[in-house]
């Protein structure tokens, strides 16, 4: 048995409007030499211009190099390659989940340093070393880990404020899980992501997240796209990315990510955010768990409140059949934090989950 806890954290999180103008700090604290290399989603690219500017004013040679759009292999080695010749100390990842992994995945083929600057809060992935790179399919291929998390984490809610809401919403959705995957983690004895157990600290952040995110989620998502953001959003950011990202990386995950694996069998669920689809995900996993039917239309009255998925239905599959639905959940059930579960979770059982759920978000 492992009797280590381990838990990671950035050296450095930032969050507030006007966030952004600290970023010439940090990038003096971590470059001796002031090569910096960013890499950014094209919609927020205009905003980036300005951030060279005021770095290259404090004395940094910048370069940009548009992210394509998806975080492959591919993507990776490609911007690696032209980021080469700058021989960059530090990577600025810029924009959504997918911008944010691939500039992750340029710091470990370079071995530099990261900021990481998310301009929306649709996912946790701004606090973690974790990188996910999908295929030509779209399906996750692999999951690898930087050495270290990132340098700086930037948030700057401003930016995010203006976001359109349907993000902060995905946000809310990829936030819901943890309290109860990590909560699983620990009940199982898995390890986490550092390979150590769970440190208390994961149980109490992922809880804290629920907590927030139920109480000001409504409020936080008034301003969603104003560009204002007020006290309610500032919560919920800082739920979303901070509490979030440290509880699944040092905590651990379930079924709830587990549902990423699976939906290749329904290949119209692509177009939803991944946030919306790990919604389902957290429902799939109360059903399969055996949590109370009170606690699971609780949680499907909240998603419905703020516009999450709670149906298969709801993120594109409108006709499947008990042959759809085992094809869906094999490999779920090979996941390998979902096959050392305690008690075991058996293909069967998600089967029966998801008719479950269906039955339950139908009445």
């Amino acid at each position: 048995m492992n009797d280590m806890r381990i838990a990671g954290f950035p050296h450095i999180y930032i969050q507030g409007p006007g966030a952004l103008g600290r970023l010439p700090e940090c990038i003096g604290d971590i470059a001796q030499k002031g090569r910096v290399a960013i890499i950014a989603d094209p919609i927020v690219e205009p905003q980036f211009r300005d951030v060279g500017e005021q770095l290259q004013e404090a004395g940094c040679e910048v370069i940009r190099y548009p992210f394509g759009g998806e975080c492959t292999r591919a993507e990776i080695d490609r911007l690696a390659e032209l980021a080469r010749d700058l021989d960059p100390e530090v990577v600025i990842g810029a924009g959504g989940g997918k911008a944010l992994d691939t500039a992750k995945g340029v710091v470990m083929e370079l071995a530099c340093s990261l900021v990481i600057v998310p301009t929306i809060a649709s996912s946790d992935a701004p606090t973690s070393r974790l990188i996910a790179i999908y295929d030509e399919n779209h399906n996750i291929a692999e999951t690898p880990s930087l050495k270290r998390n990132p340098n700086a984490v930037v948030v700057d809610t401003a930016v995010l404020a203006a976001a359109p809401k349907r993000f902060l919403a995905a946000g809310i959705g990829d936030a819901l899980t943890k309290k109860f995957e990590v909560a699983s983690t620990i009940k199982s004895g898995r390890l986490n992501f550092f390979g150590g157990r769970p440190p208390r600290l994961a149980g109490v952040l992922a809880d804290q997240c629920y907590e927030v995110i139920r109480a000001d989620a409504v409020e936080a998502l008034a301003v969603a796209g104003t560009g204002k953001p007020n006290e309610a959003f500032e919560r919920v950011v800082e739920a979303c990315i901070l509490y979030s990202g440290l509880s699944f990386e040092s905590g651990g995950l379930s079924i709830a990510h587990g549902i990423l694996r699976g939906l290749g069998t329904f290949p119209q669920t692509q177009k939803f955010l991944h946030g919306e689809v790990v919604t389902y995900g957290t429902l799939l996993q109360l059903a399969t768990m055996g949590h109370a039917d009170e606690e699971i239309r609780d949680m499907i009255g909240f998603c419905r409140q703020i516009g999450l998925p709670t149906r298969l239905s709801d993120i594109g599959v409108e006709q499947f059949d008990n042959d759809d639905i085992r094809e869906m959940a094999e490999p779920i059930s090979k996941v390998p934090y979902i096959v050392k579960n305690d008690p075991p979770i058996s293909l069967d059982m998600i089967v029966q989950g998801v008719k479950r759920l269906e039955s339950i978000a139908a009445s």
